[in-house]
C-alpha cells in the first residue's frame, strides 16, 4: 500500500502545484513569492521527494516521539533548508509556515479527492500530516535557533518588496520570446530564460538559475563554439551593442545575434547580455520571395529584371577597371514547330534541358536568364573574342546533342542560333550592346541558323 501512495503522489506533481498556486492566489501569498509556475513546481517536487525519502527510511512508522533526532529526518532536513532560504529573502516565520498550511491542504485534498477506499484515505492522510508536522518542527527549529540580527518588521517588509520586485522582473525574462542569456566576465553563463533553453536544450526548468543552487557552469564559448570569435571580439572591445546575423549550415538554420553590455555605471554588474533569435522561417521566407522575383518560374535561370541589374553591375565594374566582356543572345531554331507538333508541355521540356545544359557549361562567374520566350542571354565576364567564341561553339555543339522524349514516345533534337558581341571599350550602354548582340543573332539565324554570328 506504501508504493502505491508513494506512485500517486509522483504522478500528481503537475495536480499538487496547480492546487497550491489557487490557494496562494485565492490567499495573496502570490504578491510576495514567485510568479513563475516552474518555481511552485520546484516546491512541489522538493516536497514530493522529501515525503518519500521520509518514507523509504522509516517506513510508514512516522509518529513523533519526545527524543526524534530531527536533524538526521529528510522532512526536517527538507525543511531547515527552505527555512534558510525564506530568511534570506526577508519572509516571515508567521507568513512561511500559513502559506506552508496550503501546501498541507494541497496534498491532503489529493487524497480526499481520490478514488482510494475511506480506510486508505485516513492512512495515508495521516502520513501526510505526520510529515508536515515534522517539516513544520523544523521550520520553528531553524527560525527559532538562528541569530535575531535586528531584522525588524520594517527591514522584513522591504525585503518582501525586493524580493517580489525580482520575482517580477524575473517573470518578464521568462516570459521573454527570444532566447536571452546572461554571462559573466569570465564566459560563464550565469542564467538564461526558458525560450533559451527551450532552443538549445541546455536546461528545461524556467526560474532555475535563481530557484536552485546548482553549482555547475556552462561556459558560453564550448556552448556556442560558432559564436566564439565574435563574442570575445565583443567582451574585448568598446561597443555597447553589436548586432548581425549568422548562419548555421548544418541545418540551414539562420540566427540574429545581438551583444550587449549592462547599463550599471557603477561598475557592479559587468555582464553581457546575448540575445540569439532563431531567424530561420523569416530568412526563408525571404529568400523565397527573393527567388520569385529574380528568378523564370519554368526554368530557374535568371529573369529579365534579374539578369539587366547584374548586367548594370558589371558593365559598371567593366567600365571602372577597363574590363573586357561578352554578351550572347540565344535563340531556340524553329521552337515554335516543337510547340505545334509536340505540346507545350514538351516545348517547356525542351526549355528545361536547354538550361540545365548552359548552366553546366557556364563559369560560377557568367551571368544566364531567360531574355523571352525561347530567347535567353548569357554575359561572360572579362572574356575576349576567342574565349567568348570558344564557349560559344560549345554551346551550340552540345545543344544539338540533346534528345528529348515525348511523352508519347516521340525524340525532339533541336539547334540553337546565337549572336555574340564581345565589349572592348568603356564608352557603350547598355542597351546599344543588348541591340549588337540582338542583330548578331538576327544574323545567325538569316543565314541558316544553328550558327555563331560575331558583331
Amino acid at each position: 500500500m506504501i508504493d502505491t501512495f508513494v506512485q500517486y503522489i509522483n504522478d500528481h506533481e503537475d495536480w499538487l502545484m496547480g492546487r497550491i498556486l489557487k490557494y496562494a492566489q485565492q490567499r495573496d501569498y502570490t504578491k510576495y513569492t514567485s510568479t513563475l509556475k516552474e518555481a511552485w513546481r520546484l516546491s512541489i517536487s522538493g516536497l514530493s521527494k522529501s515525503l518519500v525519502e521520509l518514507i523509504e527510511v522509516r517506513g510508514d512508522d512516522i509518529e513523533l516521539g519526545p527524543k526524534e533526532d530531527y536533524t538526521r529526518d529528510p522532512a526536517t532536513q527538507f525543511g531547515i533548508i527552505e527555512a534558510r532560504r525564506h530568511r534570506e529573502r526577508g519572509i516571515s516565520l508567521e507568513m512561511f509556515l500559513g502559506l506552508m498550511k496550503y501546501y498541507h491542504q494541497s496534498y491532503q485534498d489529493l487524497i480526499k479527492e481520490s478514488q482510494f477506499t475511506t480506510s486508505e484515505k485516513q492512512y495515508f492522510v495521516n502520513l501526510i500530516n505526520r510529515f508536515f508536522d515534522r517539516v513544520e518542527i523544523s521550520f520553528c527549529t531553524a527560525w527559532a535557533s538562528s541569530e535575531q540580527d535586528q531584522l525588524v518588521d520594517e527591514l522584513q517588509d522591504r525585503n518582501r518588496q525586493m524580493t517580489n520586485e525580482k520575482n517580477k522582473y524575473l517573470t518578464i525574462f521568462e516570459s521573454l520570446s527570444e532566447p536571452v542569456f546572461i554571462v559573466s566576465p569570465d564566459g560563464n553563463i550565469e542564467n538564461m530564460n526558458l525560450a533559451a533553453s527551450r532552443m538549445f536544450n541546455i536546461n528545461s526548468v524556467s526560474g532555475s538559475g535563481y530557484y536552485t543552487d546548482n553549482e555547475e557552469k556552462l561556459v558560453f564559448a564550448e556552448e556556442f563554439p560558432w559564436l566564439a570569435e565574435s563574442y570575445a571580439a565583443f567582451v574585448w572591445g568598446k561597443e555597447q551593442k553589436q548586432q548581425g546575423e549568422r548562419t548555421l549550415n548544418v541545418n540551414e538554420q539562420y540566427f540574429h545575434i545581438s551583444f550587449s553590455r549592462s547599463l550599471d555605471i557603477s561598475g557592479k554588474f559587468s555582464e553581457i547580455i546575448v540575445i540569439i533569435a532563431d531567424i530561420t522561417k523569416r530568412k526563408k521566407l525571404e529568400n523565397d520571395l527573393e527567388k520569385l522575383a529574380t528568378t523564370d518560374p519554368l526554368t530557374g535561370a535568371k529573369n529579365r529584371r534579374a539578369f539587366l541589374q547584374l548586367f548594370e553591375q558589371e558593365l559598371d565594374r567593366s567600365q571602372r577597371y577597363d574590363h573586357k566582356f561578352s554578351l550572347l543572345m540565344l535563340d531556340i531554331d524553329h521552337f515554335k514547330n516543337i510547340n505545334d507538333t509536340h505540346g507545350h508541355d514538351s516545348g517547356d521540356k525542351v526549355l528545361k534541358l536547354l538550361v540545365a545544359e548552359i548552366y553546366g557549361i557556364l563559369r560560377a562567374t557568367d551571368m544566364f536568364g531567360r531574355w523571352g520566350g525561347e530567347e535567353f542571354i548569357i554575359l561572360l565576364p572579362e572574356s575576349n573574342i576567342h574565349q567568348a567564341s570558344t564557349v560559344a561553339e560549345r554551346l551550340r555543339g552540345n545543344l544539338s546533342k540533346i534528345e528529348v522524349s515525348t511523352d508519347d514516345g516521340a525524340l525532339i533534337k533541336f539547334t540553337v542560333s546565337i549572336g555574340m558581341t564581345v565589349v572592348e571599350n568603356n564608352d557603350v550602354l547598355l542597351d546599344g550592346i543588348i541591340k549588337k548582340a540582338d542583330q548578331a543573332l538576327y544574323l545567325a539565324k538569316d543565314q541558316g541558323r544553328n550558327r555563331v554570328v560575331i558583331l
